[in-house]
């Protein structure tokens, strides 16, 4: 299981195809071949991680957008970007 902090500094990893529909981003890891579906704010969060923002930062952005506190958006999405991680779809790059 890979640690992501509020300090971790996440990007796309290469190989993996982004499709939207409707609310949903469609990610298909090319190497697997396995599809990953992403709603709403778990959508925009991986658009969010472009290797330049910390967690922290995304959890404001999307808080802002969203009309919700960070604090109470990071729990979710240090679970969302750790399983994203594990599934080898982002890379901690710091």
């Amino acid at each position: 299981m890979k640690n992501i902090t509020l300090t971790s500094c996440l990007k796309h990893r290469e190989r993996i195809l982004k499709q939207e529909a409707a609310a949903t981003v469609v990610l298909l890891e090319l190497d697997g071949g396995h599809y990953y579906a992403l709603e709403g704010a778990g959508g925009r969060a991986w658009e969010l991680c472009d290797g330049h923002r910390k967690v922290s930062e995304i959890s404001r952005l999307i808080g802002d957008e969203y009309d919700v506190s960070a604090e109470n958006i990071a729990h979710d999405l240090l679970e969302l970007f750790t399983e994203l991680a594990n599934e080898n779809l982002v890379d901690v790059i710091a």
